[in-house]
């Protein structure tokens, strides 16, 4: 097959799953296109089969953006009509799917479209008021939708007057890039002493991600165990949280990372992965903490629980459960029986249920069934 991507290219969970993913289809031999603004981050130059295409803003004196739906829209249908495309994955519903559809209806190169919703797409962005009927257009022009677990299915399903059916295709992660081996003394000892304890908290930094809370919990962990927080990370609350930790005298015990590409090589270096969101679909970063065997703390919101095992895998809680959170911490890092058994079961759950290769499986047959459908109500259409 020739297949189309676009999604965004920025470090997140959405840009990371659709490289992945055309990487996996790329070395089952397909020819793979990715569309958009800028090289996504994991997307290697001498990747074969793959190909990148990057959008040009398009700047004109009447507008003060650079117009990039359209330009999206133009590469779209530019690389569609030169490459002949089979089929185009749109990941993330605003703006990518609907900038899909609009290319097909102005290429003479028909093709079926695959939009993939994969979490603040339908609740946050798609669910601004001015935006709400976009998305649902966009989602309901789509051959084919997926979504990343079976909660994101379901408030879909209520939020939206979607006609079609959804199918749920987890997340996947590459059990050959995170493992427990990348754990390195030398690393550890860049950010905590021997008899210390790491706390990882890998966001983007915005209020859905609950930040305020991790740095309070951890003002309760460090009053009876040493530790110190490793964040990983850019985004608006940076600032913010540097300014919590501060009035809570214990910025001396927090370090900064920024955005790191290969989070693979450092995560693996926590001693417990620890994620309060408020919303999210599925969470990327619990399922890569624990295939590199890291015990994780979370909250028990939204598909969080389809890849946590509460007491197995990690420890889930009420949103905003300070004490509770701080608890399930506190005994990770004290309790070496606990922290490897669950470190042991996260792998292992991690391989049997978010396989890279099965879940590329999947989406081949997803692409399958998209294309025999597309072409079969083409040929009645031609027929009627």
């Amino acid at each position: 097959m020739r297949i189309g991507v676009v999604c965004h290219p920025t470090i997140g969970g959405s840009g990371l799953l659709a490289t992945q993913l055309g990487i996996g289809m790329a070395k089952l031999g397909h020819q793979v296109h990715f569309i958009s603004r800028t090289r996504p981050f994991k997307l290697s130059e001498n990747c074969p089969n793959t190909f990148f295409h990057r959008v040009e803003g398009i700047d004109y004196p009447l507008f003060d953006d650079p117009l990039y739906t359209f330009a999206l829209t133009a590469k779209i249908v530019e690389v569609v009509d030169a490459y002949n495309l089979d089929i185009v994955h749109a990941h993330y519903s605003i703006p990518h799917s609907l900038c899909v559809h609009l290319a097909n209806e102005i290429t003479k190169h028909k093709f079926p479209m695959i939009t993939t919703i994969h979490g603040t797409d339908v609740t946050v962005v798609g669910r601004d008021k001015p935006l709400y009927p976009l998305n649902q257009f966009s989602i309901n022009k789509s051959t084919t939708v997926t979504t990343v677990s079976r909660y994101q299915q379901q408030y879909i399903k209520k939020h939206f007057d979607i006609k079609k059916s959804i199918e749920v295709i987890y997340n996947f992660t590459n059990f050959d890039l995170f493992k427990a081996s990348n754990a390195n003394h030398s690393t550890r000892k860049q950010w905590a002493d021997d008899d210390e304890k790491i706390l990882m908290h890998i966001s983007n930094f915005r209020p859905v991600k609950n930040t305020e809370l991790v740095v309070k919990v951890f003002s309760q962990v460090v009053k009876s165990i040493k530790a110190k927080l490793v964040l990983v990370g850019t985004g608006p609350e940076v600032d913010l949280t540097k300014s919590l930790a501060a009035r809570l005298n214990i910025l001396d015990k927090v370090i900064f990372l920024g955005d790191i590409n290969n989070v693979e090589q450092i995560i693996a270096n926590a001693d417990c992965v620890f994620q309060p969101s408020s919303h999210e679909s599925f969470s990327l970063v619990l399922l890569e903490a624990m295939a590199s065997g890291v015990p994780t703390v979370s909250s028990n919101v939204d598909g969080i629980p389809e890849v946590v095992q509460h007491g197995k895998t990690g420890f889930i809680a009420p949103l905003d459960d300070l004490i509770g959170m701080s608890d399930h911490i506190k005994n990770i890092f004290s309790d070496d029986v606990l922290s490897e058994s669950m470190a042991k079961a996260g792998r292992i759950r991690a391989e049997q249920c978010f396989g890279w290769h099965q879940q590329v499986q999947k989406y081949l047959k997803c692409y399958e069934n998209t294309l025999q459908t597309f072409h079969s109500n083409n040929v009645i259409q031609v027929g009627q």
